[in-house]
């Protein structure tokens, strides 16, 4: 398991991403707050040459945050084979789950994925 923090600032609102017409968290945020806790957890255990990206996601949101706000996201990886890591997530504000859902993410060579561009 694995946890990381994030603060709801004004540029993390759905008013601010376009997402939406309010000064709450967006649903856009959430993603990057999952996918960058993923990401680093991952990170972690690669050597130089290679990396994750992002290839399946799956979100419920459930509530509002507020600028301000404390989130925490946890994250468990529920399947990791072949290169592929398919995570669990729940979101928090405080004791109260704000967002959950799942995660892939995929293993390659940094410079063979660059050379598909």
């Amino acid at each position: 398991m694995r946890q990381k923090q994030f603060t709801v600032t004004k540029d993390l609102t759905a008013e601010k991403m376009g997402s939406g017409g309010l000064a709450v968290l967006a649903t856009p945020a959430v993603v990057q707050m999952v996918e960058n806790t993923c990401f680093e957890y991952l990170q972690e255990k690669l050597d130089s040459t290679k990396t994750t990206v992002g290839v399946k996601f799956e979100l419920v949101h459930l509530k509002p945050s507020k600028i301000g706000a404390t989130i925490t996201v946890e994250v468990d990886i529920e399947l990791s084979q072949s290169g592929k890591t398919l995570f669990l997530f729940q979101c928090y504000e405080g004791n109260v789950v704000i967002a959950k859902g799942k995660h892939q993410r995929v293993e390659v060579k940094t410079a063979d994925f660059l050379n598909q561009l």
